[in-house]
Parts: structure tokens; C-alpha cells; sequence
């Protein structure tokens, strides 16, 4: 296949306009006339690599009247992203080589690359280290604070084991438990036990010599402390755009959104920040209601981000970093996150003009709400190619 009259960063972060011949993988760039191949007209376009996004909650197995495999690579695809690494809290955390063998096998219908985050328990050490010799395991999860079932790590020499036990990067929910409950019992804003969680999590991956990763930063301070450890760090777009008033009408989200105030201070730490992760954590409106936690994220996150870059928030290039390049290169997945030969052929090709409304009911995910319901965005998804195929296309499926 070839896509014609692209415009996308080459060697660095030059713009050109090229063609791209590709098929699993990106075979040559340069300007091709003639020849039998299908062609993708990109004019008045930008193209992105395909995204990578390291931080989604897909349901299955366990919930899949929220989310599976399949309705979540749907929505994956739709928004641009073609590679996601799917997280271990499922009703029956993935925390065995059983669980993560069933998990592999569920995850083959995906429309996206699917790859997964091992769960740590307070004594799965030699589970985690099986785990860790999978080609599909690119990080080991460790929540901090309480998620589902028996996946509270709030222990430090259980933390510090996991950290020199498991050699691939390590994702820490890093919320300190033990802060939130004395935070709760004074009725005290949830929020320093972000602060805490992250000075733990980074101080124990200094002993360890550990690879770290903090998910789901909240605040300024929160990135800016994990970066003066040196670790890895990753928002999402609801910290950016939305603030605790939204939980009034949208329901909870963990961690919590902060104050207008933060939202707008995170955006300062851009430069600082390495992932922009959807933390796509999809229930029913129902579910919502009764007080699950959690945001549908993948089919607005990209366009979201090309509406910051419209309002002169943000640049092309560092989306590029922290959309594909960046998470591609922290959970080790080799070939993927960059417009090179020899590289995957996966693009995701844009409109950053084209404006439209978010409708939770037009989304691919089975919840169909979303959080940013009725906003107007500038920026849209056009086209995704994956290996080489075109397999969605202004809101269809080909594939």
C-alpha cells in the first residue's frame, strides 16, 4: 500500500510531505508514481504514527458487558491508537500464568495490538517473574492504593521484592493507602496521597534499581516529583481538560480530578510529562450511578489533544513523543512509534481541522457515555492503517 502526499515528522522532527510505501512494515519513503499498489490520498492531512497507549482497562474477562476485546480494539482503532497494553484489574486479577494465558488468548479478536500489565500481589514474586519472560507482558502493575481483589500492594518490602525481582518496567498506581484512609477519617481532600505514594514508589525503585513508572499523575507536583526521581510519567486527558466539578455529573474517577486551578497547571508541566494515557476504564451508566470509577477515554483522547494543539497548548511533535514514540519506547515495543522504514506499518491519519461534537452514543465502546459529552473538539481521526491495511476510514470499519 502506499499513502501519497502524507505530511509527517521524518528524521527528527522536520515535517515533509512523502509517500509511504508499506505493508506490515514501512518498506520505503520517498515520492512512487506508477505501480499496482493500493493508494491512500493523504493530502491536507497529518499522519501519525499508529498511537500507543500504555494504560487501558478492556474488561475481559469478568465484565464484558462493559467493555471486551473486541468492542474495546473498535474503539482503540477509532481513536487512532493501534497498539494498547491492557491493565491487570479484571474480577479475576490477572496476578497467574493461567489468568494471563486466558487473557492472551481473549485478546486475538482485538481490531488493535494488544499487549498486557501483569498484576503484583503481596506474594506472587514467582508468578510475576514467569510472567515477565512473556513477549506479551510489557510492564508489571502495582496498585498502592485498593483496586479489585487481592491486587493492594501497600507494603514496602513487598514493593521493594517485586522491584528486584521483575526487570521490565514497573507501573505503580501510586497512591498511598494507608494516606487516603487517614485523609478520609479527617475529611481531608484525597489528593497528597498522590504526593506520598510517588516519593514512596520512586525512593524503593532507587534501592531496587528498578525501572519505574508512575500512571495517571494528577498534578504538577505529582509529575515534577517522579521526574526529579527520574522515573517515567504519564497523564490523561481528563486531568487536563476536566476538573472536580465534573465528578458531580460524571461520577468518580481514580485517582480523583483536582481543582480548575491544577488542571490548568498541569498543562505546564507538559514539557516534563512522557505518556498521555486514556486510563480507559469503561461502566455502564447504571454502574456510574451506583459509584464505580473510572472514564471511557480511547475515542476522544487524540482528538482532545489536537484541540490543545489547535489552541496553541501543545505541538504536533510532542504528541507524537507522547502518543507513540514515548510509550513505545518505556514498555520496550520494538518497530512501533515512529514513521521509519523497517518500523510497523501502522499510521493514523488526521484531519486537524475538521471540528465535531463528542455524543457518547456515537462511540464504539459499549458504554456510550463519555465525560466530555456535547464539547466541541477541532481535530479528527481520518483514516488508520494497520500493517499495511487499511482498516478504518471516516467512522467505518474495513477490517
Amino acid at each position: 500500500m502506499i499513502v501519497e502526499n502524507a505530511r509527517f515528522f521524518y528524521d527528527g522532527k522536520t515535517v515533509v510531505e512523502k509517500d509511504i510505501l508499506l505493508d506490515k512494515r514501512i518498506k520505503k519513503i520517498g515520492i512512487f508514481d506508477g505501480g499496482s499498489e493500493e493508494r491512500f490520498d493523504a493530502k491536507g492531512m497529518f499522519v501519525f504514527p499508529g498511537l500507543v497507549d500504555p494504560h487501558v482497562h478492556l474488561r475481559e474477562p469478568g465484565a464484558e458487558h462493559k467493555e471486551d476485546f473486541e468492542s474495546g480494539g473498535r474503539a482503540a482503532i477509532a481513536g487512532g491508537i493501534t497498539t494498547v497494553i491492557d491493565m491487570p484489574n479484571n474480577p479475576q486479577p490477572t496476578t497467574t500464568i493461567k489468568k494471563l494465558k486466558e487473557k492472551i488468548k481473549l485478546a486475538k479478536k482485538s481490531l488493535a495490538r494488544v499487549y498486557f500489565h501483569f498484576g503484583a500481589t503481596k506474594n506472587n514474586f514467582s508468578e510475576a517473574k514467569k510472567a515477565e519472560k512473556f513477549e506479551e507482558v510489557k510492564g508489571l502493575k502495582v496498585y498502592m492504593g485498593k483496586t479489585t481483589g487481592s491486587l493492594l500492594v501497600d507494603e514496602e518490602e513487598a514493593i521493594l521484592k517485586h522491584l528486584k525481582n521483575f526487570k521490565k518496567t514497573v507501573v505503580f498506581h501510586a497512591e498511598d493507602e494507608k494516606t487516603i484512609e487517614a485523609m478520609e477519617r479527617e475529611k481531608m481532600k484525597r489528593w497528597p496521597a498522590g504526593i506520598v505514594g510517588i516519593a514512596k514508589a520512586c525512593a524503593l525503585g532507587k534501592i531496587a534499581r528498578g525501572k519505574i513508572h508512575i500512571a495517571h499523575a494528577t498534578s504538577y507536583e505529582e509529575v515534577m516529583l517522579a521526574k526529579m526521581f527520574g522515573a517515567t510519567v504519564e497523564t490523561a486527558p481528563h486531568y487536563l481538560f476536566l476538573d472536580e466539578s465534573a465528578m458531580k455529573k460524571w461520577g468518580g474517577v481514580n485517582p480523583p480530578l483536582r481543582e480548575r486551578a491544577d488542571a490548568e497547571k498541569l498543562w505546564k508541566a507538559m514539557s516534563k510529562i512522557d505518556c498521555i494515557a486514556t486510563d480507559h476504564a469503561p461502566h455502564t451508566k447504571k454502574e456510574k450511578k451506583e459509584g464505580a470509577k473510572g472514564y471511557p477515554g480511547l475515542e476522544t483522547s487524540l482528538p482532545l489533544m489536537l484541540t490543545a494543539y489547535n489552541k496553541g497548548l501543545t505541538t504536533l511533535d510532542e504528541l507524537e513523543e507522547k502518543m507513540a514514540e514515548n510509550p513505545a519506547r518505556i514498555f520496550e515495543l520494538k518497530g512501533i512509534g515512529r514513521i521509519k522504514e523497517g518500523f510497523v506499518g501502522d499510521l493514523t491519519i488526521v484531519d486537524l481541522n475538521e471540528e465535531w461534537e463528542v455524543n457518547g452514543e456515537n462511540l464504539n465502546t459499549k458504554a456510550e457515555w463519555s465525560p466530555f459529552e456535547g464539547m466541541k473538539l477541532r481535530g479528527r481521526v481520518k483514516a488508520v492503517i494497520k500493517e499495511g491495511r487499511l482498516v478504518y476510514q471516516d467512522g467505518n470499519f474495513l477490517a
